[in-house]
């Protein structure tokens, strides 16, 4: 789990993107990508805005990024 929380970790950095796009590019369940961003979220600072455009598909959802400091 621990490798696919990193990978999911790397996508959010380049832009914000919302679960269903996750899932898709790692090939994970949503239910798993869901466990990640949960071990994500005790270590980073992960940021969901409810109604936001997922920079990947353009669809208007939850979507999540990490915050840079």
């Amino acid at each position: 789990m621990p490798e696919h929380s990193s990978a999911i970790a790397l996508l959010l950095l380049e832009r914000p993107t919302c679960l269903d796009c996750i899932a898709l590019k790692t090939g994970l369940a949503v239910t798993e990508v869901d466990r990640c961003l949960t071990i994500i979220g005790t270590s980073l600072d992960l940021v969901r805005n409810d109604r936001e455009r997922c920079r990947v598909c353009g669809k208007v959802s939850p979507v999540f990024s990490l915050l840079r400091r």
